[in-house]
């Protein structure tokens, strides 16, 4: 298996990414590096940037990951800058904000950034469309805060609720990483 580094500290990034590249040959080597989150407004930013700073570290191919959450009756706040606004306002704060919206539906984005130079990068992207509920599932699962309170499209279960094949197999984390993977196959 070839080895790609991840630059993050999420396990369970690691391991939704892992099992996706894992399928293509590719085994995700995580590396827990000291990567400032810069405040910009859209995800690919973000990637571009942390990647920027990863690849300094390591000097080695690498790639890394943002993901935003984006709540449509609030013109897709809080977007890029989602766990943030979790740290600040807890899951009191947010079913707030979901019970006082007329529309419910949101969706997940996630963007990849593969660097194999301090100038060469590439990005790859994922969406998932569903809605938000007014109540928290399974809070003591150890797992993203926002999963606890999103149904995706087609599904009755939250996202928190799905184990990790059925998870990769809809997930806007995981059509970003098949998407790295084609590439990947077919340039590196």
């Amino acid at each position: 298996m070839i080895k790609i580094f991840f630059a993050t500290s999420n396990k369970h990034k690691v391991a939704e990414i892992g099992a996706v590249l894992a399928e293509h040959g590719f085994e995700v080597v995580p590396r827990k590096l000291p990567l400032i989150e810069p405040d910009f407004d859209s995800l690919e930013e973000v990637a571009k940037f942390k990647a920027q700073q990863a690849f300094a570290q390591l000097k080695q191919p690498v790639i890394v990951e943002d993901t935003g959450v984006f709540f449509e009756g609030y013109n897709n706040f809080p977007g890029a800058i989602a766990k943030r606004v979790y740290m600040g306002v807890g899951f009191g704060g947010l079913l707030a904000l979901i019970k006082a919206a007329k529309n419910k539906r949101a969706f997940f984005r996630t963007v990849i950034c593969f660097s194999a130079s301090d100038k060469e990068m590439h990005l790859f992207s994922g969406k998932l469309s569903g809605h938000l509920i007014e109540k928290i599932v399974e809070e003591e699962k150890d797992r993203l805060p926002y999963e606890k309170i999103f149904v995706p499209d087609g599904e009755t279960k939250t996202l928190v609720e799905l184990d990790l094949a059925q998870k990769n197999r809809i997930s806007h984390r995981a059509q970003a990483a098949r998407k790295l993977a084609e590439w990947l196959k077919k340039n590196y």
